[in-house]
């Protein structure tokens, strides 16, 4: 991540740091060969003993590719996160999406905000901003 970026959640409790920055580019998720998400207001979730994540506000996702699922799991610092099954390219994968929909206090800023597995999607690009 680019120094001077701003840091939205500086989090280390239990000694267990987790940074989330906003990213200062335009961001484009690509799956089954299409674009389905864009984005100038990324966050990348840095923590500890995992490797970096970015975060999508769901808005900038194209609705037609998500869909709820029963699956919800808890992080003891980031709290509970349900997922979605990511349909693209005449697929679906289950579980492919999460979202802390029910986030603990120190991490409200993601609410709204999904992540995609790495194994979900062909890739993550910067574009340039027009």
């Amino acid at each position: 991540m680019e120094e001077g970026s701003e840091v939205v959640v500086r989090y280390n409790k239990k000694n267990h740091p987790i940074m989330v920055r906003r990213v200062p580019k335009t961001l484009v998720v690509k799956s089954g060969g299409a674009e389905i998400a864009r984005t100038d207001k990324a966050y990348l979730l840095e923590e500890s003993g995992h490797k970096p994540v970015y975060y999508f506000p769901i808005t900038d996702v194209r609705s037609d590719v998500l869909k709820p699922t029963d699956t919800v799991s808890i992080c003891p610092y980031k709290g509970r996160a349900h997922y979605y099954s990511l349909r693209t390219g005449g697929k679906e994968i289950k579980d492919a999406v999460w979202q802390y929909s029910e986030p603990t206090d120190d991490f409200t800023a993601i609410s709204n905000y999904v992540a995609f597995y790495d194994n979900s999607i062909d890739a993550i690009e910067e574009v340039e901003q027009s």
